[in-house]
């Protein structure tokens, strides 16, 4: 009967989690912060302006559907859209998007499983965030965090630099995750890849768990 239980809970609970995923809808969140990460110096307008940039996994809380004002769990994300604005503490509105109208889309979903398949260090974090940058806002056609529009500098972030060079070289032997794509229109859009799932995969876990169900029964 336990067992029972917890399956109709979790399926429960994807269900609702899934309700969100329709193009379209909006989430609220809570900006909390960047951890793991670094503060990394760099350019986005090929140094007409140089700054230490917070860089790495951002995390909300405070999520809500507000199609039903359904709580939702907590998630991280990297920013997608460096050149707007996002302050922590600040709530935002966002918008649930199709990841394919992401541009490079495939290229960043294998950018965060490579992150994903590291130790999840500071600088993991930070070389992973500046490289999905170069990937989204760079206009030269190579890809570096040395050179162009996009890139890193100052002595102290060259090791920051090299990584994300190599997670750039490397992109193509990660896995890439699911990722769910979260724009607002005056701040900066985002990837998650651990909020709101696509469609079927709470209907393959509502089916495995009719199917264990039923099992169980006989």
């Amino acid at each position: 009967m336990k067992t029972t239980k917890l399956l109709i809970c979790a399926v429960a609970f994807a269900t609702a989690f899934a309700a969100v995923n329709a193009h379209g809808q909006n989430l609220s969140a809570t900006l909390t912060g960047i951890a793991p990460g670094l503060n990394v110096n760099g350019t986005w307008n090929n140094g007409s302006f140089t700054h230490d940039y917070p860089a790495g996994v951002m995390n909300y809380t405070n999520v809500v559907n507000l199609s039903n004002s359904a709580n939702l769990p907590d998630f991280s994300a990297f920013c997608v859209d460096p050149l707007q604005n996002a302050a922590y503490g600040e709530t935002l509105v966002y918008q649930v998007q199709n990841p394919l109208s992401l541009a490079n889309s495939e290229t960043i979903a294998r950018l965060v499983g490579g992150y994903l398949a590291s130790s999840g260090s500071d600088q993991e974090a930070a070389a992973v965030q500046w490289a999905i940058w170069e990937v989204t806002t760079e206009s030269l056609q190579s890809a570096s965090l040395l050179d162009g529009n996009v890139r890193i500098v100052g002595p102290a972030s060259q090791a920051t630099a090299l990584l994300a060079n190599q997670y750039l070289a490397n992109v193509n032997s990660y896995t890439p995750v699911t990722l769910t794509y979260l724009t607002n229109s005056t701040r900066q859009d985002v990837v998650t890849w651990n909020a709101v799932p696509e469609p079927g995969s709470v209907g393959l876990a509502a089916l495995s768990g009719l199917l264990l169900l039923r099992r169980r029964r006989r």
